[in-house]
């Protein structure tokens, strides 16, 4: 299915049910804390470096670099949530979202993305070893 497209801002109902689905689907926790940028503090990064040069542990180079991370973030977190809105306001119609949203509100759709969640952690610790054997005859092609 295309996009809806929708170029006009949204309405005030309209509105009102994109931020539903921004909770509902979990993209709004993740708005508020950040948590998206979390990647760009993990080990071998520059700001992970940065934190660990200044004599901290690797737990607290973690902490410290994702503390100085999401202070520079938070200055800024209005345009992604900005970004969001007017991207679902494009994406889907007033009924389509209110649809989405009615299910994803409902205990199947909170089951649906909670079963997306565990599903994608298990496939991932049960295809290690064939991540592993994908990475090492990628490196022998490559060497």
């Amino acid at each position: 299915m295309a996009s809806a497209q929708i170029g006009e801002p949204p309405s005030g109902s309209k509105l009102d049910l994109i931020r539903r689905f921004l909770r509902a689907a979990g993209i709004q926790d993740r708005l508020d804390t950040g948590q998206f940028l979390e990647r760009l503090t993990l080990p071998g990064t520059p700001l992970f470096a940065l934190a660990a040069r200044k004599g901290e542990t690797f737990g607290g180079a973690q902490r410290t670099a994702d503390e100085a991370l999401k202070s520079a973030y938070a200055s800024r977190r209005q345009a992604w949530q900005e970004e969001y809105e007017s991207h679902v306001n494009w994406e889907f119609t007033e009924t389509e979202l209110l649809n989405i949203v009615d299910f994803l509100e409902a205990p199947e759709g909170k089951h649906f993305l909670e079963g997306r969640w565990r599903m994608d952690a298990y496939i991932e610790t049960n295809t290690e070893e064939l991540v592993e054997q994908i990475v090492n005859e990628a490196t022998a092609a490559l060497g």
